[in-house]
């Protein structure tokens, strides 16, 4: 993928055909556009002149964003031609993981439809995205779920991780009763109700709270009831996105550590 320039386009020459995203959350939009408007733009949205219209091939909540503050231009990179399936579903799949957050649901269609497309495997979408290959099949089981159960988590009304742990259970039927169960259960509760692996499975070590240096002086706490290397794995890509977006939003440190205090107040049901 080449990106060719960085332009001015105005809001109303603006198309965006081939969201990724299968709804886009207009609370977010709002406090978006209005970050943009206060601080400026720093994230370009990704497109090509088609006649006397812009086509968007990525950033529909900035231009949604800009739309609901009134924001006149959006600054563009101009891909100067209009690019191929794979440069479109790369740069949708890059941006997501280096800097957005797409739904869960709508990140696996994405990699999967990369996958079918260009004929790869989990381990060939990893290496392309930099990013683990547990990451990409985890996200890829969401799609064996019970249609209805992959809408509740699209919509939020079912959380992701709660999601990840119904794939491991086989039977739809059992899926959809827990999902039923999981709004007034913890994470935690949630686990110990999925079905237990085999005897022939190798056990999970699991913890309580571990710290986890880094050579860069910076070292993490993570604490919470049987945790294992997946779990914490599986948060901590969680806690990323949200610092992703946080830094969006212009949220310093504290702001952001009592939105994310908000959010796991209500995961848990408190």
């Amino acid at each position: 993928m080449s990106v060719q320039q960085l332009i001015k386009v105005a809001v109303a020459r603006c198309d965006y055909p081939n969201q990724p995203r299968s709804a886009l959350d207009p609370d977010y939009c709002r406090r978006l556009g209005e970050n943009m408007k206060q601080h400026g733009q720093k994230v370009p949205v990704l497109g090509y002149s088609k006649g006397d219209r812009f086509i968007l091939c990525d950033g529909g909540c900035r231009l949604e964003g800009a739309r609901l503050a009134g924001i006149p231009e959006l600054m563009a990179h101009d891909f100067g031609k209009e690019p191929t399936l794979e440069e479109l579903l790369l740069a949708q799949a890059s941006i997501d993981v280096h800097r957005q957050q797409l739904p869960a649901l709508d990140r696996a269609r994405l990699w999967a439809r990369m996958c079918k497309e260009f004929s790869w495997t989990a381990k060939k979408l990893a290496e392309v995205l930099k990013v683990s290959e547990s990451v990409v099949s985890r996200d890829l089981k969401l799609l064996a779920l019970p249609e209805d159960i992959q809408q509740q988590i699209n919509e939020g009304t079912l959380d992701a991780r709660r999601g990840y742990l119904l794939t491991q259970e086989s039977d739809p039927a059992r899926q959809r009763e827990l999902a039923v169960e999981a709004v007034a259960l913890s994470r935690d509760e949630l686990a110990k109700r999925v079905r237990k692996p085999k005897q022939s499975d190798a056990p999970q070590v699991r913890v309580k709270r571990i710290q986890l240096p880094l050579p860069s002086g910076v070292s993490f706490t993570v604490s919470g009831e049987e945790l294992s290397l997946d779990d914490i794995h599986s948060a901590l890509g969680e806690l990323q996105r949200e610092l992703r977006r946080g830094c969006e939003q212009g949220l310093d440190p504290k702001t952001l550590s009592k939105v994310l205090q908000d959010k796991a107040k209500k995961g848990s049901g408190q």
